[in-house]
C-alpha cells in the first residue's frame, strides 16, 4: 500500500510541471500585430462617427495618434493575445476614451466609454452633456500604398 502511494506521488511530481507548463503557455500567446493605420467608426447620438488611428507597437505596448473631426489626440495601450485595450486622451478636454476590443487579422471591434469631462453623451468626441455609457466600435486596418 505504501509502495503504491509513493508511486502515485512520484508520478504526480514528475508530470505536474508538464501539465502546468502547457496551461501557462496557452495563456501566454504572443500579442496580435496591430501596428499601422486603422479606420474606425462608431454610432454616436448625431450619427456615425469616424476616426483614423496610427498605431505603433512595441511588443505588447501601443502608442500612436487618434485623428477625428475634433482634431488629433494621443493614444496609449496594450495588446495581449487577440485582446486590445487603449486610451485616447482627448486634446483640450479633461476626458479620456477607454477602448477595449478583440483583434481578428485586419479587423478589430469592441466597446469604449468616456471617462471624466462631465459627460460624453455624443459617443465621446464632440458630444454635449448626457450620461456616460458604453459605445460599440469597429475598425479596419488600412493597406499601405
Amino acid at each position: 500500500m505504501i509502495k503504491q502511494l509513493y508511486s502515485i506521488v512520484f508520478t504526480f511530481l514528475l508530470t505536474a510541471p508538464l501539465v502546468f507548463a502547457q496551461d501557462s503557455q496557452s495563456n501566454n500567446s504572443p500579442p496580435a500585430n496591430v501596428g499601422g493605420a486603422w479606420q474606425i467608426s462608431w454610432q454616436a447620438r448625431n450619427g456615425t462617427q469616424q476616426a483614423t488611428m496610427q498605431i505603433q507597437q512595441d511588443g505588447s505596448k501601443l502608442s500612436g495618434t487618434f485623428d477625428d473631426a475634433s482634431g488629433s489626440s494621443s493614444l496609449t495601450g496594450n495588446v495581449a493575445g487577440n485582446k486590445v485595450s487603449f486610451n485616447v486622451q482627448v486634446e483640450g478636454r479633461p476626458m479620456t476614451l477607454a477602448f477595449t476590443g478583440t483583434i481578428d487579422g485586419d479587423k478589430m471591434s469592441g466597446t469604449f466609454h468616456p471617462q471624466g469631462g462631465g459627460g460624453g453623451g455624443g459617443g465621446g468626441r464632440g458630444g454635449r452633456g448626457g450620461a456616460q455609457g458604453n459605445y460599440t466600435w469597429s475598425g479596419v486596418r488600412q493597406q499601405s500604398n
